[in-house]
């Protein structure tokens, strides 16, 4: 029988929750990642996170989910993290809450074959737009399938027709420059609008990932967190 390895453990432990293993890389001394404990450091750091909707089914039926309290996703994926830091003897790491702010862009770079697309966020190969990090783990253990970071195509530099650009109502998005306040003000006037009901139109418009597009409800969890989010920051 085959040998059933670290990465196998935490891929099948991380499964239970809809998360996916986004890859990982052995840190170095420029890494900054901080000591799992007092004179431990990590030899491994694991990133996880969700392919399309696979962690929607687990994450809408959590009590975070209905509590009515803020940032329920964020609250879930803590939770989450810090059980599977616990049985793995590692320590987690969020792309929310701090200061300190880890710098997860960074380590998803480090991780996977990714770019930034013309929209700001980072494209992957198979899942296009439709992906996210939850929480990374840092572990002792060097993970042997952590070698090296497979090399991918610039998708975007591949794309004649760049219709994420021509989608949003506003032109919010230039390739280089997302227009925020824009984007804000015809959410706020168009409250039954693709956008602000379903998905950004812009996001939806890539062609690439379509097998992982997020299902309509988690797409409009994602898009009414972010207008609340837009409220606080434009209106607060």
């Amino acid at each position: 029988m085959p040998t059933t390895t670290l990465l196998d453990e935490i891929v099948e432990f991380s499964g239970r929750y809809g998360l996916v293993v986004r890859g990982g890389f052995h840190p170095g001394r420029d890494d900054g990642i901080p000591e799992i404990a007092d004179g431990v450091p990590a030899g491994s750091l694991v990133l996880l996170g969700n392919a399309g909707s696979s962690l929607w089914e687990c994450f809408s039926v959590s009590p975070e989910y209905s509590d009515g309290r803020p940032d329920p996703l964020d609250r879930w994926s803590e939770g989450v993290g810090l059980e599977l830091a616990r049985h793995f003897s590692g320590r987690a790491f969020f792309p929310f809450g701090g200061p300190p702010h880890q710098p997860f862009l960074e380590w998803a770079r480090k991780s996977e074959s990714l770019q930034s697309s013309r929209l700001g966020m980072l494209i992957h190969p198979e899942y296009g737009l439709w992906h996210a990090y939850r929480f990374a783990l840092a572990l002792r253990p060097r993970i042997p399938e952590f070698s090296g970071k497979p090399a991918g195509p610039d998708i975007c530099a591949s794309c004649v027709e760049q219709p994420c650009l021509q989608a949003c109502p506003v032109e919010a998005f230039t390739g280089t420059r997302y227009d925020v306040e824009s984007c804000y003000g015809y959410l706020k006037s168009n409250r039954e609008s693709s956008c602000r009901r379903e998905t950004c139109l812009a996001r939806a418009a890539c062609p690439e990932g379509g097998a992982f597009r997020y299902q309509a409800e988690h797409a409009g969890f994602h898009t009414g967190k972010y207008f609340e989010r837009l409220v606080r920051r434009f209106e607060n």
